[in-house]
């Protein structure tokens, strides 16, 4: 048992002698993988940083946070405020920050998206008013957390209704389906100017509202095996160089900053 153990101690030396790249899991919610806004930071980051391999696992936020709570994943980007307070009171995180933000939209068949209100909350009334279809997430992230509560705002109850689809997949394959259907979906901007090239849905022109931000925050797991690579990434992220290429990695991509960074 001693030799046996000596050896790998032996074989662990010899593979941090030959620089083997510390492997950080990044699990994040589908948005931020399927807007392409995550992969490409990433490619930054690593490019900078040989020393380090980033692997990306996109689910819904309850799954990411569930994830980390199973101790598989170093670090987690989501935009659910509620279920990722819950994770630092238990004291899973050893860091936590807001990291950028960006906004809900309200997508559906172009023909029809200038017939609704402007107003959030008259819209999804409108919605339901007619019996549009509509297709929703369902599967416990960020967006679905949001939809229910602008449900609940506009004092509809969607559930059993014939016009309302649940799909309990991601931003991305959401939009796809809404998209066959000809039916409305709440969408992450980043995400369906992403997809948007290959949609026909149009969007719906909604007054500012405050319940529309998106807040993505960024947390390191408490006593992850890397968590001192992980610490470095998220640093990264909200350093000055991290929001610039934030920036810069929302101009090639979108041609616009969809993913605006918090300032500290």
């Amino acid at each position: 048992m001693k030799r046996t153990g000596l050896l790998v101690a032996i074989a662990i030396l010899s593979l941090s002698a030959c620089g083997t790249p510390a492997r950080v899991i990044v699990a994040a919610g589908t948005t931020l993988v399927d807007s392409g806004i995550l992969d490409e930071l990433v490619s930054r980051y690593e490019a900078e940083h040989p020393d380090v391999e980033l692997s990306v696992v996109g689910e819904a936020t309850a799954q990411v946070i569930a994830l980390g709570r199973r101790g598989g994943a170093d670090v987690l980007l989501t935009h659910a405020p509620d279920l990722e307070a819950e994770f630092v009171a238990d004291g899973m995180a050893s860091r936590y920050e807001s990291v950028m933000e960006s906004r809900f939209a309200l997508a559906g068949p172009a023909d029809v998206v200038s017939e609704l209100p402007s107003d959030v909350d008259e819209a999804f009334r409108e919605i339901a008013r007619r019996g549009a279809r509509f297709v929703s997430r369902s599967d416990g992230s960020g967006t679905y957390q949001m939809e229910r509560e602008l449900w609940t705002r506009a004092g509809v109850e969607p559930d059993e209704m014939a016009w309302y689809i649940e799909t309990g997949q991601g931003m991305g394959l959401t939009l796809q389906v809404a998209d066959q259907r000809q039916a409305f979906v709440l969408t992450e901007l980043g995400a369906f100017v992403a997809a948007a090239p290959v949609l026909s849905l149009g969007l719906v022109q909604l007054a500012v509202d405050p319940v529309l931000v998106n807040p993505y925050h960024i947390t390191v797991v408490d006593n992850s095996p890397v968590e001192s690579a992980a610490d470095a990434f998220a640093g990264w992220l909200l350093s000055t160089e991290g929001r610039r290429a934030i920036i810069s990695a929302n101009n090639e991509l979108y041609g616009q900053v969809i993913y605006q960074p918090v300032e500290p």
